[in-house]
């Protein structure tokens, strides 16, 4: 995971849990919001509720009045006028009804009845009109339970209310309910004095209802605020509630099995009086209800949209202030790891590539050298990343300066093993002149032969040290003024190999092109390198093998080819010694097993191709390609015994970084050119042997020769 995401979600936990809190605040004020909202619309239906309680009162006074007598005209058509205006709030009602959008578990079975007894009403109407088989108690008492119904309709608005609004909410119910009892008094007080007596039924139901009144009035007293109390008190004063109070009085004073005196009209114009005018009061009450309810509804939605601008605003400051602050700290770390990476990939690698070469540091010490590398950090501000740019910054310079102390011990390797090798080249030279100095005044064939064998002792001691020189990056001490034929250099290279009889040399390149040859400043080099090549094959092979070496031509260059049949190389050993050969190190290992190392060091001067190609017990064949420009022309190639030398050959420019004179005592002759007459010479003297110890002639012992490629002044 990237560090932006885990900043990210470092930021992003405890914001989530702080929004989620919110959210859960927020869910209960949207939550209120929604109530307050369903609550409006219930307490608009309750309303509607309320005038329909007062017009069915009406229509129930009309239908009681058609029922006890013969209804007139006028009574019709009274009752005809009240059904419509009872059947235009029914509307009004099922208008609110169908904007419920939710129907509370509380609401559902007694919307059921009342959508039943609405429904039902036309056909109690028919009664009622036709006066055929109708049932005065069995009307009265269907308009009864829809009344009821509707004020418990009323009632149950205030389940699940706020209880902020539940007092105004029950208060309200209560005034309906005083409204419906009131109304029941009045019919039943109708229907007794309609009686020839009162019957203890009708008394009770009198009774019932004037303690209805009583106690939806105290309810409502308990629950409504003073201006409400005051409304009420109001409306139960004046002439209409004295008259009223008067004769439900009388009612009351009337005892069971007597005649009800009552002036049904004044009771009856009274009743209605007083009725209207707690309608009035109870249409106040609940204008001042729904008042409440939408202030109470805006109040909550405003509640809420402060509370999501809140949450809304925290998160975008939270996010904003993250960015603020994470960008420029993420910034500063991706730019410290791409500096990194640089540094790591490019430029530190650089740095210490660049001090592989001999020299690099020039006359600095190794902290100078590294003080002059440049940050590998651009430091900016002083907070803790810019901390750790600056640890980087020092790391990077320690490892430069490592690095550097690491190449100047280098160098002093390099100059150790330079002097080393040249005082070697010296005593080697000395030896080599002095052997040839006795091999030019000895007759003697044996110890001539044994001189032959310290010569060649000595080239390849000479072969150790010019190694020792190339592996401190010097050049050989020997310089060579003529060009070689590739058979030749190929000759020279394995006169400087100890086991140089099981070599099989073949050579294709002169015999398609004899002016073809190498630039003599590559002659030395380019012998070393086969020579060392052609050692480790006659080295790692059995001794009875042979070891071919094989140069064909490829279109203007040359492929050698050194093939044995050796133990080989397993996939690891082979995978180290490609790895070697492409970067060349000197450690100790490359001193141990030298000769990869030089052919390594050779090849990188002059831009080689060499491939090694081995298996367990297989063998190997290693292949070196030439290029063309490691050949130069020329017209006319002394050779020789006798054949006239051509001019100097016109030379490439490749050489190796630093070529040494030769010093004093140095051995100046050419292995290639007197290969011939050192072979004739050992041959004869092997003949002049073979002829003293058998006087009777015979072949020479071949095995007795001195070798063929050595090299003789």
């Amino acid at each position: 995971m990237s560090l932006a995401r885990k900043l990210a979600l470092l930021v992003a936990v405890p914001l989530i849990a702080v929004v989620g809190y919110a959210a859960l605040a927020l869910v209960t004020s949207v939550d209120q919001a929604v109530t307050s909202g369903r609550l409006a619309d219930q307490v608009s239906l309750a309303r509607v509720a309320g005038v329909m309680t007062r017009d069915l009162h009406r229509e129930r006074l009309a239908s009681l009045a058609m029922l006890q007598s013969q209804p007139t005209d006028a009574q019709r058509g009274e009752f005809g006028r009240l059904a419509e205006q009872t059947d235009a709030h029914v509307a009004e009602y099922r208008r609110q009804r169908a904007t419920l959008s939710t129907v509370p578990d509380h609401f559902a079975d007694v919307l059921g009845r009342i959508d039943t007894a609405l429904d039902d009403l036309p056909g109690l109407r028919e009664q009622v009109l036709s006066g055929a088989n109708a049932n005065l108690s069995a009307i009265t008492f269907r308009y009864r339970i829809t009344a009821a119904d509707l004020a418990t309709l009323r009632e149950r608005v205030s389940t699940g209310a706020p209880a902020e609004l539940t007092g105004e909410l029950r208060a309200a119910a209560q005034l309906s309910r005083i409204t419906e009892y009131l109304g029941l008094q009045e019919i039943a007080v109708l229907r007794a004095a309609a009686d020839p007596y009162l019957t203890p039924a009708m008394n009770d139901e009198v009774r019932a209802a004037r303690s209805g009144v009583v106690d939806a009035a105290y309810a409502f007293g308990q629950g409504a605020p003073a201006d409400w109390r005051s409304w009420y008190d109001r409306a139960r004063v004046g002439e209409e509630a004295r008259a009223v109070q008067v004769m439900d009085d009388d009612v009351a004073r009337t005892p069971p099995s007597q005649k009800v005196a009552l002036d049904t009209a004044a009771w009856t114009s009274a009743m209605n009086a007083q009725l209207d005018q707690l309608g009035e009061v109870e249409q106040r009450v609940d204008d001042a209800v729904v008042a409440s309810v939408m202030d109470y509804r805006d109040s909550q939605r405003l509640r809420t949209f402060i509370e999501a601008s809140v949450v809304v605003a925290t998160l975008a400051a939270a996010i904003g202030i993250a960015i603020r602050l994470g960008a420029p700290m993420i910034r500063g770390l991706r730019r410290l790891r791409g500096a990194a990476h640089t540094a790591a990939y490019e430029s530190l690698p650089a740095a210490v590539f660049a001090l592989r070469r001999r020299n690099a540091l020039g006359k600095a010490t190794p902290k100078q050298y590294a003080d002059r590398a440049n940050e590998a950090v651009r430091i900016r501000g002083k907070d803790e990343i810019a901390q750790v740019g600056a640890a980087f910054n020092e790391l990077n310079h320690s490892a430069i300066h490592l690095a550097a102390q690491q190449a100047a011990l280098r160098d002093q390797m390099d100059s150790m093993f330079v002097a080393l090798a040249r005082r070697a080249e010296r005593l080697t030279s000395a030896l080599i002149a002095q052997v040839d100095l006795t091999e030019r005044t000895e007759q003697d064939p044996d110890r001539l032969s044994e001189l032959f064998k310290l010569d060649h002792l000595a080239t390849r001691m000479r072969r150790t040290n010019n190694s020792l020189l190339v592996l401190g990056g010097e050049g050989s001490a020997r310089v060579r003024k003529d060009a070689m034929s590739c058979h030749d250099l190929l000759n020279a290279a394995v006169a400087q190999v100890e086991r140089y009889t099981r070599v099989d040399l073949h050579s294709e390149v002169e015999q398609q092109n004899l002016d073809r040859v190498v630039a003599s400043e590559m002659t030395d080099h380019l012998a070393h390198l086969f020579a060392e090549l052609i050692d480790n094959a006659t080295a790692f092979s059995s001794p009875n093998s042979r070891v071919s070496v094989v140069a064909v031509p490829a279109g203007d260059g040359v492929i050698v080819t050194v093939a044995d049949n050796g133990i080989g190389f397993s996939p690891e050993a082979l995978a180290a010694a490609k790895a070697g050969l492409a970067d060349p190190e000197l450690d100790p290992g490359a001193v141990r097993a030298m000769g990869l190392t030089v052919v390594g060091r050779i090849a990188s001067w002059y831009d080689l191709d060499i491939d090694i190609r081995s298996a367990p017990k297989k063998g190997t064949v290693v292949t070196v390609g030439l290029p063309p420009r490691v050949f130069t022309r020329r017209a006319d190639f002394g050779w020789f015994h006798g054949q006239a030398k051509a001019a100097a050959p016109s030379t490439i420019a490749t050489t190796p970084r630093q070529s040494a004179t030769p010093s004093a005592g140095t051995d100046q002759r050419d292995a290639a050119k007197i290969s011939g007459v050192m072979s004739a010479f050992a041959r004869g003297i092997g003949a002049h042997r073979g002829a003293n110890a058998n006087p009777g002639g015979g072949n020479a012992d071949p095995d007795r020769t001195a070798p063929d490629l050595v090299e003789k002044s």
